[in-house]
């Protein structure tokens, strides 16, 4: 079974469970917080992914990194994937968990990149712009890249729009050139 295939089941087993129990909004959150420390903290990756430590030795460090932190349900979760030798796989059961709740509650992801940081009112309002036109509930993620000179440019799903300095000048030059 290819490796998408185990975390997908994995994750729809999860998501499953946590509609069931009312647990999707708190296990969303713990998948976020295993996602984060499964590839932002290298010892933890290395736990993951070793060959050497026995699954027992694995549940034991991931329930006590994860017990003050995450639901009992997520953590059962954790107990059931390492008993099933699977735990290599749990950032992409979490990345997947996460995508299936996005698609449950209808909210969709927008990035935005700018020339600059946002300040919060403008971040604010262009979430606003966002959600109100695509009638729904946005996760807004920002990107800083100075290449663009000024203005902003939105993506959502596979709609782009451009408002940057560089887009506009690339609009110019096609014309100049034609």
């Amino acid at each position: 079974m290819s490796t998408g295939m185990i975390a997908v089941r994995y994750a729809k087993a999860l998501f499953l469970s946590a509609r069931e129990q009312k647990a999707l909004d708190s296990v969303r959150a713990d998948m976020e917080l295993i996602l984060e420390a499964a590839t932002g903290i290298s010892d933890i990756q290395i736990l993951l992914e070793s060959p050497i430590l026995d699954s027992g030795k694995k549940t034991t460090a991931l329930v006590e990194i994860f017990k003050s932190r995450i639901s009992t349900l997520s953590l059962d979760f954790i107990r059931m994937v390492t008993g099933n030798k699977r735990e290599e796989y749990l950032p992409g059961m979490a990345r997947y968990y996460i995508q299936l709740y996005k698609e449950e509650k209808g909210i969709q992801v927008a990035t935005i990149s700018s020339a600059v940081k946002l300040d919060t009112g403008s971040r604010d309002q262009i979430k606003q712009m966002i959600s109100a036109a695509f009638k729904s509930e946005i996760e807004l993620k920002e990107e800083v890249k100075e290449d663009l000179l000024g203005g902003f440019i939105i993506k959502v799903e596979n709609k782009q729009l451009d408002a940057s300095v560089k887009g506009k000048l690339a609009c110019i030059k096609k014309e100049l050139q034609e």
